[in-house]
């Protein structure tokens, strides 16, 4: 599943291309998405002008000039691709949706497994969507702090790595990056949270904002059907110190051991058992 660098690395490209642009055309080949999708979809978005596209969490938000917001997820499987209006077009399996843009671009929206969904919503009221209206802190905003964590751990006899992939906590921490950014913070991702001092909370929180702005940096993380709306590669996956290197050894150099794999919360989580305590 995209994780929030892969999203904001796509919502980054899609601004690039398509800000202030025109939808002139609308291509639905299938609405059963995971939420089915508004019948009337091309008629309140063709003509119109977008006029901002953002991220919160994992939904991409697409704002058009006529008070309808587009909050689009990508789910298991689904990315987005711009190409140019031309006779040289990619042809994609699983293709479920094209938008043509006044700047000769098309828009598709691919998902294999359909667990992706694009939903439309009044502007005005877009953080009051179901979707939206719950969901807790940005992991780069201020608000994502030392204290915040600290307060949200206190009580906590889960693991530390179920709470900072809870949503309800902080956003867009995936699987991925909570393993890479619990190694970062020297702390085991099966560590009941509640133990974790404040000096390990400050840790934790600005490893996860360094492992996140890195692989925003780089692209994301390309493993599986994720790509840039372009086509290439992110390549954060290079730099994994522990997701998917279960025995292979620490790339610390005074350590010696094994990275290893344990099951949390039905996901495969790694880490060192030397390195993190």
């Amino acid at each position: 599943m995209p994780e929030l660098p892969e999203v904001e690395t796509v919502t980054q490209g899609i601004r690039t291309e398509l800000i202030n642009k025109k939808i002139k055309q609308v291509l639905v080949y299938r609405r059963d998405l995971r939420f089915s999708m508004d019948p009337k979809f091309e008629k309140k978005v063709i003509g119109t002008k977008i006029n901002k596209v953002s991220r919160r969490a994992k939904y991409i938000l697409i704002q058009l000039d006529n008070n309808i917001t587009l909050i689009i997820h990508l789910g298991m499987s689904g990315r987005i691709a711009i190409e140019n209006l031309n006779n040289n077009e990619r042809i994609f399996k699983h293709t479920h949706l094209e938008f043509i843009t006044s700047n000769k671009k098309k828009l598709k929206f691919i998902d294999p497994r359909r667990f992706g969904s694009i939903l439309i919503c009044q502007t005005n009221n877009l953080y009051k969507h179901k979707l939206l209206k719950n969901l807790a802190p940005e992991p780069l905003s201020p608000e994502f702090c030392k204290n915040y964590l600290l307060n949200s751990i206190k009580f906590r006899k889960t693991n530390i790595k179920s709470i900072i992939m809870n949503q309800l906590v902080v956003v867009g921490v995936g699987n991925i990056y909570a393993s890479e950014s619990l190694y970062k913070a020297k702390i085991k991702p099966n560590r009941i949270a509640k133990s974790l001092t404040s000096k390990e909370c400050d840790r934790l929180v600005k490893s996860i904002k360094k492992v996140l702005k890195r692989s925003i940096k780089l692209g994301g993380s390309s493993i599986n059907d994720y790509s840039l709306v372009d086509g290439n590669l992110g390549f954060f996956q290079r730099e994994f110190e522990v997701y998917g290197r279960d025995g292979k050894f620490c790339r610390k150099k005074t350590c010696k051991s094994r990275i290893l794999r344990i099951m949390i919360g039905q996901r495969s989580s790694f880490y060192c058992n030397k390195c993190q305590k």
